[in-house]
């Protein structure tokens, strides 16, 4: 007896007679090698290395997912595998959903699962159930991818058949971005509910800022343009850079001169200093803190 059959028989003994036909790994293995031999995953169990008859967890990475189309014409087509045994497309689908009941005896076991990097191949419209049971959803994911996924949304182009799915998904499909996927037993004792709980958990060791390159390399932010301001543009014409010792001098001259124009308007009690305006204040002169305004300038370089 296998430990689910063990499981199911401790909240219920007289569950044991369990219906014969193959056995749970053989229908697993059965399941792998249809995505093994459509070339649709690539999966690899990562032994303890203190045990090795033990395995920790499987890395999948993805490599495509056949829409019915691809896979055939005639969608209850029969094809076969290595092992001579028959599927359709419908067990493609299944296989999807089977490859995850692999576990180990104290429910430790779990899944690393991403998109290859040469991933490129449409969604069919049933991997959406399949997301919204086997993908991490937003509550797992730093606030940092949070903002990529925002940033990705508003300025990457998408098809008529990518707006069907959700931008989360399109988004770790194409900047690889991994999760872990676990899942136990939920027993209610009171009705004897025995089902699968899927568990999603981000892995803490991924480096969000290399995934952040390359989404701003190939979304960048657009310069947010900014209006020119009087007070801008004066400074812009008093700019000193590259300015010969003749226009250095002559700068110095336009500000001494709205200096003293500046303290004129004050004797005279002009509007700008009554006290039925806000009290503005003199902006500190460039050059107030030298005895020479030039000294802080190298005027001997053309």
């Amino acid at each position: 007896m296998n430990y689910q059959s063990t499981l199911v028989a401790s909240y219920d003994p007289f569950a044991v007679d369990i219906p014969a036909g193959p056995s749970s790994l053989q229908i697993s293995q059965y399941y792998r090698d249809i995505l093994l031999e459509t070339k649709s995953v690539e999966i690899k169990p990562i032994k303890d290395r203190d045990n090795p008859g033990t395995i920790l967890y499987h890395s999948l990475y993805i490599h495509q997912i056949i829409s019915q189309e691809a896979f055939s014409s005639r969608p209850y087509e029969l094809k076969l595998l290595q092992s001579q045994l028959q599927y359709n497309y419908s067990d493609y689908i299944d296989a999807w959903y089977t490859i995850f009941l692999h576990q180990s005896e104290d429910f430790s076991h779990s899944w690393f699962i991403n998109f290859d990097n040469k991933f490129k191949s449409p969604f069919p419209y049933w991997f959406l159930h399949w997301w919204e049971k086997h993908g991490p959803v937003d509550e797992i994911l730093p606030v940092a991818i949070l903002e990529l996924i925002r940033h990705y949304t508003k300025k990457a182009k998408f098809s008529a058949v990518d707006l069907f799915f959700p931008k989360q998904l399109l988004f770790i499909a194409r900047y690889k971005v991994p999760w872990i996927l676990k899942w136990s037993y939920r027993v209610t004792k009171d009705v004897r509910i025995f089902a699968r709980q899927f568990s999603i958990k981000w892995w803490d060791k991924f480096e969000v800022e290399r995934i952040a390159r390359y989404v701003y390399n190939d979304l960048p932010v657009e310069p947010v343009p900014q209006s020119i301001s009087p007070s801008a543009s004066v400074r812009s014409s008093l700019s000193v850079e590259g300015k010969s010792k003749a226009e250095l001098r002559e700068i110095a001259t336009q500000l001494l001169r709205q200096a003293s124009q500046m303290d004129d308007d004050e004797d005279n009690g002009s509007p700008s200093s009554s006290s039925c305006h806000p009290i503005s204040v003199k902006p500190k002169s460039w050059y107030e803190d030298s005895q020479d305004p030039y000294d802080a300038y190298d005027l001997h370089s053309d």
